[in-house]
Parts: structure tokens; C-alpha cells; sequence
């Protein structure tokens, strides 16, 4: 785990007006730092986000195809050591899927699709290419998306939290001593959260000869994400 704090800060006058900013300031000296935070860690975990369809004549049928494939896909990612309580299967939708014509002809009924969206959590990425392998094996080939991320993500994002507010009191207090002031008590602190965590990768339609070639890939599994924030805080001075 590496972590960062990084140097940005805003500096503003010791006295200035309370309308310049959102966040509340008060009419005497003071000083106003905002503490920014970067925590870099490695992923231990992928989300992998997949869509199980099926097209048929009847709505039934194509009911029961789909919970036939979520079927094997469960009986299948057992065998990787895949527990059913880190898979979420929603229900099945189904809904008629029409051809609509170039001239305003009237829309031909294809068949009815169902639709089951699947999330599959994985805590060994060494598994993550056999996962995909074995997915695509049931006939599934909608792999929309794998997110990483961390088993402790809450711990983090608590101590990138708190390593922004020691960053804009570290830099108060080195300004403060800068213009021979004392630092006084926190006036007012206004939290700016900042989105932590990994881009998902985006694959739609994905073919077995696809995986193949992305398992072998260095770059399949994000090297690093990253856990944010930053706080903005008023002091008085002294």
C-alpha cells in the first residue's frame, strides 16, 4: 500500500470577505487550508458484472433457457472455489422483441427475451481468466464489465479521510508560523468527498478466443486504485 499526501492547498488572506467562499468564515484573522489525501493500493478483488439472455418463441421458454444457463454458471464457478454468496442473481425479465421496418411497416414479433443481470464477486484474481473462461462456456457471452476493488475499502477511504484533515492542519499551522501568527481553533470545516476506487473495464460481447487473449495480457488486472479525499478547514488565528 503506498500512500500520499499530497501538497495542494488553497491559501487565502488572513481577513477576507465571508461571501468570497461557500464555506463559513469569520469576521477576525484567520486561515483557510484545504487537506488533500491519496492512498494507491493493489487490487484484492473483481466485481464481474454479466448480462445472461435468451431469445425464444414463447416467453416461457425463454424463461427457463436463462435460468437453465444461470443454472450451469453457478455449478461451474464451484468448481473454482466460487461461492453461491458472492454471486447476486436478479430476477429474469422477459419482454417481446420486435423488428421495426425502414418504411413504417408494421413491427414484426422476433420472440420474447428474458434477461437475468449476474454480479460475481472474485477474491483470487489469479482465477479471474478461468472465471471469463468458464462463463463463456455456459453460452454466456454478454461480460459487460469487471470492476476491482479492495475487501477493506471502508478502512481505507476512512484513512485517506483522515489524512486529509492532518494535511490541512499540517499546512495551516506551517503558514501560521510563516507570518509569526498562533493557529487557533477550528472555525468551520466543510467535507469535499472525492470518488475512490477503479474504472471498470467495459467488454459488451466477448469471445472465448477474446479471453484467451486478454489472459495473457500484463495489463488485464489494474496494477493499482486509488482511495481519495480532501477537506476544507477555517482556523482562527491567534
Amino acid at each position: 500500500m503506498r500512500s500520499t499526501v499530497l501538497g495542494t492547498l488553497s491559501l487565502l488572506p488572513l481577513v477576507i470577505s465571508s461571501t468570497a467562499f461557500a464555506i463559513a468564515v469569520p469576521d477576525k484573522p484567520h486561515l483557510v487550508t484545504q487537506g488533500h489525501s491519496e492512498i494507491r493500493v493493489a487490487p484484492d478483488m473483481a466485481t464481474l458484472s454479466v448480462r445472461v439472455t435468451a431469445l425464444k418463441p414463447e416467453s416461457l421458454a425463454a424463461k427457463e433457457e436463462v435460468d437453465t444457463k444461470v443454472a450451469a454458471l453457478f455449478s461451474s464457478l464451484a468448481g473454482l472455489g466460487v461461492s453461491k454468496k458472492d454471486i447476486d442473481s436478479g430476477n429474469v425479465i422477459t419482454r417481446p422483441d420486435y423488428q421495426y421496418g425502414k418504411n413504417g411497416d408494421k413491427p414484426k414479433l422476433l420472440g420474447y427475451q428474458a434477461e437475468r443481470q449476474i454480479s460475481i464477486r472474485l477474491y483470487d484474481l489469479d482465477q479471474l481468466s478461468q472465471t471469463l473462461n468458464k462463463i463463456l462456456e455456459q453460452g454466456i457471452q454478454n461480460i459487460q464489465q469487471v470492476s476491482y476493488g479492495r475487501r477493506n475499502a471502508d478502512e481505507l477511504r476512512q484513512q485517506a479521510r483522515l489524512a486529509a484533515v492532518a494535511n490541512a492542519r499540517e499546512l495551516a499551522e506551517e503558514l501560521s508560523q510563516g507570518v509569526d501568527r498562533k493557529l487557533g481553533e477550528v472555525y468551520a470545516i466543510e467535507y469535499q468527498p472525492s470518488q475512490s476506487g477503479s474504472v471498470p473495464r467495459h467488454y459488451g460481447v466477448m469471445s472465448s478466443s477474446k479471453a484467451a487473449q486478454e489472459s495473457l495480457d500484463a495489463s488485464y488486472v489494474q496494477n493499482e486504485i486509488e482511495f481519495t479525499d480532501q477537506v476544507q478547514v477555517v482556523f482562527n488565528l491567534n
